[in-house]
């Protein structure tokens, strides 16, 4: 590798470990700001005394050691700067706040979502300045359908910071949001706020009326339903109107690239506006003139899309590679690509741990290093059938970028993915050269239609072919277990076998079996753990009632009959503990009778046995009377109804008292003073998370 020609790639190797070690390491993110300058620059002055006073060849590493640590400082330097203490506001009281909308309000069945950055707190008559991004929740009705970007509001709410995943491997919200700069939550009446102004960023307000007029533009001209929101995604980059269930067949389909708006949204463009310019290559000037061109459109059309990140990164990415093309000298792809990462990283160090991010560089890189090798396995004469490999070559090259990635956070791998590419890539240039072509027409009544119809067939055609591929057989590897260990190995696993197998070379062999044995070693490890595991597990899922019995890789969810109906918020709680523990999905109604000999468990709708372990579950009254005290390991009080612990405790001995998420906060409260006053070993999920019991 010649590192010369790649110097951004030696930056983004030494930033990206200066933000990792900062921000997962607790104490360097306590370091004062000062030292760490100091430091930086002390490196950086001996790095350069080194280099000029006692440079030789054989030294030549010298000042290239020190100077990769103080990028690595400056990664560090990053991120403390981003970090920020975020703005003190006093939280659990119901204020008065004056705040501004920042993000496009987003609609939900019964809620406007949206961010507002609080400006100033009102309270007892007097103004404080206490800036703040909070994700405020307004509660949907005729007026708040209207917020718009801009818009200066006043409300009274009671801010709450966001809590932590409350199950084992549950996604980690609160997180999420800090990443993003966000560390309140507030939940708003249609009563408690009032519009009083507005003002906003021109061009961000600039480029949201822009796409709700073309948003209009697509509605109005015969596309409806499924293919709106299939087209509204494709061009514009507006997810908001896809059903989860067709979302689904996207990721199935391996296609789930395509709804957001990104690097090939952004390159078919580009190859679009790059052949109708190409003209403009005869000399110095006209070259000059095309690139301003080029850029020109390929950031209006990210106007178009409303800045989305993962178009401000694909306009990015192409705007260095355009501007590469003006030097003379021989341009090195992988520089220009780490040149836009560590452009980005400097504006937001976190932007490392947005999935988007992560995808999209490793789909490129994928793209860059395996297509060739894959491409050149066969040599095809005819055209069409040559165009046809060539995709499907493309295809693989990314998956390979992208495999570990995608099946460590979505758990999934879709068999058919060469398959729907080779008719997704022609349908993607056809969508969106249409419907830049309907934006264009507009304003010509019929000519508008006919394109529009046009589009919509396409559009159709597309949902069709996606759709389908839910009916093959094996059309995707479910419940992938990829964490962060197995997903680096898997990744030089593959750095090595392409070598490897495409130019012979052998030296590789015995470090990539190696790596495959480590691999191999992990998931039997993975497995052994799965065959000897026995627990009872009462999950934290908000007012529900969840308790699964495992044994090694079999088990039973009971959960009550509303969230039984709702699989997605099962899925999001809890897939990630359920696919960790290798279980498949298995969810029964916790109000009926159950009984399961290969579990050993038994369940009448209050007692129960697993094992060794024996329950008793309260949902309105304390079961069995009082005649004879019963003995049970653990008690799990469910449901509304007021509950004496002075009866139960006469009616049932226990070792563990577990208050479940189906019971209100007022009812936890009054369960664990009398469980204070009688000293019993009481558990509340819905405060400390999912209990967890080893049998």
């Amino acid at each position: 590798m010649n590192w010369s020609a790649r110097p951004f790639l030696r930056i983004f190797i030494f930033l990206i470990p200066g933000i990792l070690v900062a921000y997962w390491v607790p104490f360097v993110g306590e370091l004062r700001l000062n030292l760490l300058l100091i430091s930086l620059a002390v490196l950086l002055l001996t790095g350069y005394i080194i280099y000029k006073l006692s440079f030789s060849w054989s030294r030549r590493w010298m000042p290239g050691i020190i100077l990769g640590f103080s990028i690595f400082i400056t990664g560090m330097l990053l991120v403390i700067l981003k970090q920020a203490n975020p703005p003190e506001i006093r939280v659990a009281n119901f204020e008065t706040y004056i705040s501004r909308v920042i993000e496009e309000p987003v609609e939900t069945d019964v809620t406007v979502r949206t961010v507002v950055d609080i400006n100033q707190v009102v309270s007892s008559d007097t103004v404080h300045i206490a800036p703040g991004r909070t994700m405020a929740f307004f509660r949907k009705d005729s007026l708040s359908v209207h917020l718009e970007y801009g818009d200066i509001i006043v409300f009274k709410g009671k801010l709450t910071t966001p809590e932590g995943p409350k199950n084992p491997g549950e996604f980690n919200y609160a997180e999420f949001l800090a990443l993003n700069n966000v560390h309140y939550i507030v939940f708003i009446s249609s009563d408690n706020w009032s519009l009083v102004g507005t003002t906003s960023n021109t061009l961000i307000s600039l480029a949201i009326k822009a796409r709700k007029y073309l948003l209009n533009v697509i509605n109005n001209n015969g596309i409806e339903g499924d293919d709106y929101a299939v087209a509204a995604a494709i061009l514009l980059g507006y997810d908001q109107l896809l059903e989860p269930e067709l979302e689904q067949n996207f990721v199935t389909a391996g296609a789930m690239h395509i709804l957001c708006v990104s690097g090939l949204h952004v390159g078919i463009i580009y190859l679009v506006l790059n052949f109708l310019l190409g003209f403009l290559s005869r000399n110095k000037f006209q070259k000059i003139v095309k690139v301003v061109l080029l850029l020109t459109m390929i950031w209006f059309y990210a106007l178009l899309t409303g800045f989305s990140p993962s178009v401000q990164r694909a306009s990015l990415m192409i705007t260095l590679f355009i501007v590469a093309t003006l030097s003379s000298k021989q341009k090195d792809v992988y520089n220009t690509l780490a040149a836009s990462a560590v452009i980005l990283i400097f504006i937001d160090p976190f932007i490392i741990f947005n999935v988007g991010f992560q995808l999209s560089y490793t789909a490129v890189l994928g793209i860059l290093m395996f297509y060739k090798p894959i491409a050149g396995l066969f040599y095809i004469k005819n055209p069409v059938a040559r165009k046809v490999w060539e995709i499907v070559a493309v295809s693989i090259a990314a998956q390979l970028g992208t495999f570990p990635l995608a099946a460590h956070y979505f758990h999934f791998f879709p068999s058919y993915f060469w398959l729907t590419n080779i008719f997704i890539f022609p349908l993607s240039f056809a969508i969106v050269g249409t419907g830049m072509l309907l934006m264009a027409l507009s304003w010509v009544p019929v000519v508008s239609g006919w394109v529009g119809m046009l589009l919509s067939g396409f559009v159709f055609v597309l949902n069709l072919i996606v759709e389908s591929v839910s009916f093959l057989p094996h059309h995707g590897i479910h419940d992938l277990y990829f964490p962060r260990f197995k997903v680096l190995l898997v990744y030089l696993l593959i750095l090595m076998l392409i070598p490897l197998v495409f130019n012979k070379q052998i030296k590789l062999l015995f470090p990539a079996l190696l790596v495959l044995l480590f691999v191999l070693l992990f998931q039997t490890e993975h497995s052994y753990r799965i065959l000897n595991q026995e627990r009872v597990a009462v999950y934290s899922v908000n007012q529900h009632s969840a308790i699964d019995f495992i044994r090694q890789n079999k088990h039973v969810l009971l959960v009550d009959s509303a969230l039984l109906e709702e699989d997605h918020k099962l899925e999001y709680h809890l897939s990630n503990c359920r696919i960790n523990w290798g279980l498949a999905k298995n969810s029964e109604s916790i109000e009926d009778r159950y009984e399961k000999t290969d579990l050993n468990l038994f369940y009448d709708g209050q007692f129960g046995a697993f094992g060794d372990l024996t329950f008793m579950r309260i949902n309105d009254k304390i079961p069995y009377g009082n005649k004879q005290a019963l003995a049970v390991d653990f008690v799990i009080i469910s449901g509304k109804r007021r509950i004496d612990i002075e009866a139960l405790a006469e009616a049932v001995t226990f070792e563990y008292l577990v208050i479940d998420s189906s019971v209100p906060y007022w009812k936890q409260k009054k369960v664990k003073e009398q469980a204070a006053e009688m000293r019993f070993k009481c558990f509340n999920v819905s405060e400390q998370g999912a209990f967890i019991l080893e049998n």
